[in-house]
């Protein structure tokens, strides 16, 4: 089981003292009214369910409440999705930096057109409050809109040859079909940050998202769709973690996994992609520590700037010098 999520029991209390005060109901019909509560996995510009009818539950975290019911995906699909994007990979490697940049801008307008339901929707399903949540949006959608104006900057590169009668080029190609594994805890920007890189050099995506907090995940790819992105290009499966792991991991299309989570399942992740000699992109972390040292360190620093990073999201350590900490409070 090495994608299966391993979410600390703090992680999520944290998550519920966190949560603002957001009526749940009126927010779901607003999601709804806005077209973005989607449910199905996203295979080739087509909404489906799982093949065998299977679905797993999405929690409001503050309060256990069913917020939906999604598709519980697993191998088979995920197959069918790496299909997809290698078949699209064809033809949107071959537009015009440009033309992919047009669609990128359009896609980071829609989600911030819609920001406030994506908040809404993030709030919900992962327990951030809603004040973060909206920053998250417009964090999230930055990436988009840095990556649109990349993508018309993809250089290549001359390099003096050794001998006269040589000429050495380099010209930068994407690289094909991408597997992305999203955590919990950012459910859009963690999306963003990797989508936004791979579809600008003209890569296509098989997106994973944690299966706590997929309504985010689809509601962007609504989104993408919304904005030209083509069938195809952006996919997204959730549910079995092990079988959708073991499937990006195996398959001979995908040629790069991009990895936010845990170091144990990077490990797996490093090891699973090898027989298929992957390109990796792993950020592993097991929680930050703060140590701080000098009463010259800590005078320097706002206590906002100290705690905010140890205490935003989850609780965390922060190891203070006998005597100081009095000083600085």
């Amino acid at each position: 089981h090495i994608l299966a999520a391993s979410v600390s029991a703090s992680s999520r209390v944290a998550s519920r003292r966190h949560m603002g005060s957001v009526d749940a109901g009126a927010a779901m019909e607003k999601i709804r009214a806005a077209g973005l509560l989607r449910t199905r996995g996203l295979i080739g510009g087509k909404w489906v369910d799982a093949y065998d009818g299977k679905t797993i539950e999405v929690q409001n975290p503050a309060t256990g409440e069913v917020l939906a019911n999604v598709a519980c995906m697993g191998n088979r699909e995920t197959a069918d999705a790496i299909t997809s994007a290698n078949t699209t990979f064809y033809t949107w490697s071959k537009l015009t930096a440009s033309e992919r940049s047009k669609a990128l801008r359009k896609w980071h307008d829609l989600l911030m057109s819609h920001k406030e339901e994506l908040a809404l929707l993030m709030t919900l399903e992962q327990g951030k409050p809603m004040k973060e949540a909206l920053g998250e949006v417009n964090y999230g959608a930055s990436f988009i809109e840095f990556f649109a104006e990349e993508a018309k900057r993809v250089y290549g590169d001359i390099i003096p040859p050794t001998l006269a009668d040589r000429r050495l080029l380099v010209l930068k190609q994407p690289i094909g079909v991408v597997g992305a594994i999203t955590p919990w805890n950012f459910p859009l920007a963690m999306i963003t940050r990797k989508v936004g890189p791979a579809l600008a050099c003209g890569c296509t995506v098989v997106v994973k998202p944690s299966e706590f907090t997929p309504l985010t995940a689809l509601a962007a790819a609504d989104l993408a769709l919304q904005a030209g992105i083509p069938a195809g290009a952006l996919n997204v499966v959730m549910g079995n973690a092990p079988e959708i792991g073991d499937e990006l991991m195996q398959s001979t299309q995908v040629r790069k996994i991009t990895f936010t989570g845990s170091t144990a399942v990077g490990k797996k992740l490093m090891a699973g992609s090898a027989n298929t000699v992957k390109k990796r992109f792993l950020w592993s972390s097991v929680g930050m520590r703060l140590a701080l040292f000098s009463m010259m360190q800590i005078l320097m620093l706002p206590l906002k700037a100290v705690l905010l990073p140890s205490f935003g999201t989850v609780d965390r350590r922060v190891y203070v010098q006998t005597g100081y900490w009095c000083k600085k409070v």
